[in-house]
C-alpha cells in the first residue's frame, strides 16, 4: 500500500508532503488483516518514540534495547524502486494517467 499526503492549493496538487509505503497481510479468504496492520502501525510509532523512554544505568548507559517493535515495524514497510516511486508521485500530483480500478 502506498499512502500520500499531497498538499493542495485552490485544490490543485502542488507536492507531495509525505508518503509511506505499507505492506498488507490476507487471510484464507483473502481479506485484509486489520489486526497485523494496525500492530505494525503501532509498533512504527513506538519505534519512533522509544528514544525519549530509554532506560538507562546509573553511569547514564543505556541498559535495555528492546528491538522487537523495530523488527514488527520493518515487517509492514517496503521501498519500491525509484520509477514506481515516481510514478506514483506523478499520479498523486495528476502529473500521470492510470488505469482506474
Amino acid at each position: 500500500m502506498a499512502d500520500v499526503v499531497v498538499e493542495c492549493v485552490a485544490r490543485d496538487p502542488v507536492r507531495v508532503v509525505r508518503k509511506t509505503f505499507s505492506i498488507l497481510s490476507f487471510d484464507a479468504e483473502g481479506r485484509i488483516d486489520p489486526g497485523r496492520f494496525e500492530k505494525q502501525q503501532f509498533a512504527l510509532v513506538e519505534s519512533v518514540v522509544a528514544p525519549v523512554f530509554a532506560v538507562f544505568d546509573e553511569n547514564g548507559d543505556k541498559t535495555v534495547l528492546d528491538a522487537i517493535t523495530r523488527f514488527i515495524a520493518q515487517g509492514g514497510q517496503w521501498v519500491p524502486s525509484g520509477a514506481l516511486a515516481r510514478a506514483i508521485e506523478e499520479a498523486a500530483l495528476g502529473q500521470r494517467q492510470y488505469r482506474r480500478l
